[in-house]
């Protein structure tokens, strides 16, 4: 996954403005709600037709998104709540980007892209949901699934800026469906693996 790469040198990038921001008594869940507001924005913005400045607004709300984290780490405040909120704020971040997406599809009766849309958004809200569950089986798939929300901000953010949104709608649906397929095979197997070992310590 590139967002992988990715968190191996920007924490370090970023740690003096987040610094800055724990002395202004700014939180991580301040910016957690931040980014789904200027998401949420960036959302209105498409469904407008404004595809340059919607996509520099998503990347923005992306990056708050992506470093609440780091300054819940530097704050020394991390907690389950925090957890929490971020994941709510992501998926009503996520939908009110994907109508957006979805609005001039509807007024140019354009049923394909409409479709690839209520796709790509069922495979991200299916993948968040098989992590959740798997968890209540103490599985963590935290990190399973190539196409994250990092990737799929970036591929979106990209072909917002060449004029090729379908290309964007193919790769969500796809990519979302696939990640989400990966997620439950991985859950599947680590369970049964879980099962065997259990037996096997029965029978010692």
């Amino acid at each position: 996954m590139i967002s992988n790469w990715v968190r191996t040198w920007y924490s370090k990038l970023v740690d003096p403005f987040l610094k800055v921001l724990v002395q202004v008594s700014i939180t991580a869940n301040m910016l957690t709600i931040a980014s789904m507001l200027i998401i949420m924005l960036a959302g209105i913005l498409l469904a407008s037709g404004k595809s340059i400045l919607g996509a520099c607004v998503l990347m923005f709300g992306a990056f708050l998104d992506g470093i609440d984290g780091e300054l819940a780490r530097v704050s020394n405040v991390k907690s389950s709540f925090g957890a929490f909120l971020d994941s709510i704020c992501d998926h009503c971040g996520d939908f009110a980007l994907y109508l957006g997406l979805l609005i001039p599809y509807i007024q140019k009766n354009a049923f394909e892209e409409i479709i690839l849309i209520f796709v790509a958004m069922f495979g991200s809200v299916f993948g968040s949901h098989v992590r959740s569950r798997a968890g209540m089986i103490a599985v963590d798939i935290k990190t399973i699934g190539f196409f994250t929300r990092f990737e799929r901000i970036l591929l979106l953010f990209i072909c917002l800026l060449i004029g090729r949104v379908e290309i964007a709608l193919w790769g969500l649906a796809i990519f979302n469906s696939f990640s989400a397929l990966q997620r439950v095979m991985y859950t599947i197997r680590a369970y049964r693996n879980q099962e065997i070992h259990v037996q096997s310590q029965e029978t010692l």
